[in-house]
């Protein structure tokens, strides 16, 4: 690949889905008190009870107010979670099916060749961009595969991963407008992928795993720990 006139080191041969490790979790202390119901004395209890008793000898007549009469009801207007959870749902699927890839530019890194910079704000948990190509199966990709092994100068942008327990694979090695085949790794970045069905077909995006400032390089976690992939591609171990 090259970038005005510039050549891009070689790609990696594939790409893993990682799964969210254990110790990113954050560790919740639970601290557990026992609360003692509080002890009357007997004197106060007698003069509770009979004040209990002359609040319900008083006499009702007349009194056929209800409580809505003075304070009308007030009705929430707040969202379910399942509610606002259905509704990012739709929002996303509206996204994937109009390829947007909003708020972000291809930059030139002189140590890695082009990557992918946010141009706008993203919240932790937001959808940045998906990660577009051509959905195979997993004989297919290994036909293809070979193929580009032949050349090295012609980069790989293979994305294997598993969903509702079948492997697919997206193939993102011919060169297109889309900008998350340009998404650079970094086993520490702020992105983290997550598939989604979409008229009844797996899709792979990158959501923001923290929020992302203006001017920020995008980047995900490749999941290539091979000693081959290691070998002639260095910088996957940072």
């Amino acid at each position: 690949m090259t970038l005005n006139g510039v050549k891009s080191p070689p790609t990696p041969h594939r790409i893993t889905l990682c799964t969210e490790n254990q110790e990113d979790k954050p560790k919740v202390k639970v601290e557990v008190k026992n609360f003692q119901k509080p002890t009357i004395a007997p004197k106060a209890r007698r003069k509770l009870n009979n004040n209990r008793l002359h609040i319900l000898e008083e006499p009702l007549a007349g009194n056929n107010h209800k409580l809505t009469d003075y304070f009308p009801v007030r009705r929430s207007v707040r969202k379910t979670k399942t509610t606002v959870l259905e509704e990012k749902q739709r929002c996303l699927e509206k996204a994937l099916r109009n390829n947007v890839e909003d708020g972000l530019k291809i930059c030139y890194f002189e140590d890695k060749g082009r990557g992918v910079v946010a141009e706008k704000p993203f919240s932790k948990g937001e959808f940045v961009v998906e990660y577009s190509g051509d959905l195979i199966d997993i004989p297919e990709a290994k036909k293809r595969e070979e193929m580009y092994a032949m050349d090295q100068n012609t980069g790989c942008y293979m994305y294997y991963f598993k969903h509702n327990n079948q492997q697919y694979c997206i193939d993102a090695t011919p060169e297109s407008d889309r900008l998350g085949r340009l998404v650079n790794h970094s086993r520490n970045g702020n992105l983290q992928t997550r598939t989604i069905s979409v008229d009844g077909k797996p899709r792979l995006v990158l959501i923001a795993k923290e929020n992302i400032q203006i001017g920020e390089e995008i980047l995900y976690d490749y999941g290539d720990r091979s000693k081959e992939s290691l070998k002639h591609h260095p910088w996957l171990a940072n």
